[in-house]
């Protein structure tokens, strides 16, 4: 009986390293775009918490009958009872204080202004209905 030599085939050490080095690559790539889209649903949130609780610290301040603060600093908005934590990707350009009376308007015509790295988001508050609105604007140079 005689028995057959084979040769087996396989990747050589190169063939091996180059597909070791793109495997890394693509992976590398992907979690970049993950976290960009990670940071970006992290500020769509922010804004929504902040306008809910914009809404309610005024209709806190409508069924306390007294008036209510909401006060936004660099890294978080609070109205006394809730807050909510500023991300690291968005900055507020000074530090804010609006005050709704009893019924729930607020005493200011304050521009509030938050930047991230692709946009300026202005909120226009109208005086005495507690009314505002957002403004979106992107940013000309985008990393």
């Amino acid at each position: 009986m005689k028995l057959k030599n084979k040769t087996l085939r396989a990747f050589t050490l190169i063939e091996s390293l180059l597909t070791l080095v793109i495997s890394c690559f693509m992976v590398i790539m992907l979690s970049g775009s993950v976290n960009h889209i990670f940071q970006s649903v992290d500020e769509t949130l922010f804004f929504l918490s902040f306008e809910n609780l914009y809404r309610d610290t005024q209709k806190l301040a409508s069924i306390k009958q007294e008036s209510q603060t909401l006060q936004i600093s660099q890294d978080a908005i609070s109205n006394g009872i809730t807050s909510v934590k500023i991300p690291k990707t968005v900055s507020v350009d000074k530090n804010y204080q609006l005050v709704f009376d009893k019924d729930g308007g607020n005493s200011s015509l304050a521009k509030i202004q938050f930047h991230t790295e692709t946009q300026a988001i202005d909120y226009q508050l109208y005086i005495g209905s507690g009314n505002y609105k957002k403004t979106e604007t992107k940013s000309v140079y985008t990393p």
